[in-house]
């Protein structure tokens, strides 16, 4: 199985939309989140949230169970093999609200389909 690099955002994909508040964890974000960390895919929490609003999303998230690898960084990994670090999110699969509706089994097929 080829692991991944997933971006993961956090208002509107992860908890509905309350910011700078946290909202409610959207239906089956602790589960798939919890499935591909557990099977070795680096998730990034990649959020505009910064400071003690970033901790604290973090922290929500953690006391549901899910972890994250990275927050608002590139992997190491990913640094080493381009050479370099940019402000831009290099992901394997990017699920953000921005780009429509999530639907968390949705996602479980990307990343099935992806050879995760």
């Amino acid at each position: 199985m080829k692991k991944l690099v997933i971006g993961l955002d956090f208002d509107g994909t992860i908890v509905k939309s309350r910011y700078p508040k946290i909202g409610r964890f959207k239906f089956g974000a602790k589960f798939v989140c919890r499935w591909l960390y557990r099977r070795g895919h680096t998730l990034i929490l990649w959020t505009c949230r910064e400071g003690i609003l970033l901790d604290e999303a973090v922290w929500a998230c953690w006391m549901k169970g899910i972890d994250f690898h990275y927050h608002n960084e590139n992997s190491d990994d990913r640094i080493k093999q381009y050479g370099g670090d940019c402000r831009k999110l290099s992901c394997d699969i990017l699920v953000d609200d921005t780009a429509g509706f999530v639907f968390w089994p949705l996602v479980l097929i990307k990343v099935f389909t992806s050879g995760g």
